[in-house]
């Protein structure tokens, strides 16, 4: 775990979907299943709750199969088993993982796939400590808009593991982020919590 006090927001980063073409994209089974009034998808990405039975996910675009797969709801990511042993092997701390089934586009098994839940702290995202950049129009015609930049959270929320949330976001410590570049593992995004942006409009405020 790293420590608190030793914490810098350079060194923090979100973790996200690069919203690559090529790799798959998932479509959960979920809507068109009984269970889905009793599944929680935001508390099993977070390890607050348990299944028995896989959740089913079928490739709605995308041609391969990469080591990091994201799925068409907002949580839910899937990692194939090379990453759960390298992030065991590396002691890596705050996460876990659920079951799942995943379908290729012929409906043939993808093998060896995994739901990862992250299990570090929940922490308040703080934006008031962000700055507001306003952005030039995105087409000649457009309007520009505002950013908050910079992701800020209460560091007495959070529990020093390497894998946490910030603001319904996933972030990880600098230490992941080697691994998973040492290890070429693809199909993922990382920003640093200081250069992270978010529309102001999208942002609810308390």
């Amino acid at each position: 775990m790293t420590s608190a006090r030793n914490l810098t927001y350079d060194s923090l980063l979100v973790v996200s979907d690069p919203m690559a073409v090529e790799p798959y994209r998932l479509r959960s089974r979920l809507p068109g299943d009984a269970r889905v009034n009793v599944v929680d998808i935001s508390a099993l990405s977070r390890g607050k709750s348990q299944l028995e039975d896989p959740i089913q996910f079928d490739v709605a675009q995308g041609s391969k199969a990469t080591n990091v797969l994201w799925t068409q709801l907002v949580t839910p990511v899937c990692v194939s088993g090379r990453v759960i042993r390298i992030l065991s092997d590396n002691e890596v701390s705050g996460w876990s993982t659920y079951p799942v089934e995943l379908f290729d586009p012929q409906g043939g098994l993808l093998a060896d796939y995994h739901g990862l839940a992250v299990t570090g702290a929940v922490c308040d995202a703080d934006y008031s400590r962000s700055a507001v950049v306003t952005k030039p129009p995105p087409a000649p015609r457009g309007k520009s808009y505002d950013v908050y930049k910079g992701l800020f959270f209460d560091e007495n929320q959070w529990d020093g593991s390497d894998m946490f949330w910030v603001g319904g976001v996933r972030v990880v410590v600098d230490k992941v982020k080697r691994i998973f570049e040492r290890n070429k593992i693809d199909n993922v995004k990382f920003t640093p919590l200081s250069e992270r942006e978010i529309r102001v409009r999208h942002v609810k405020r308390n």
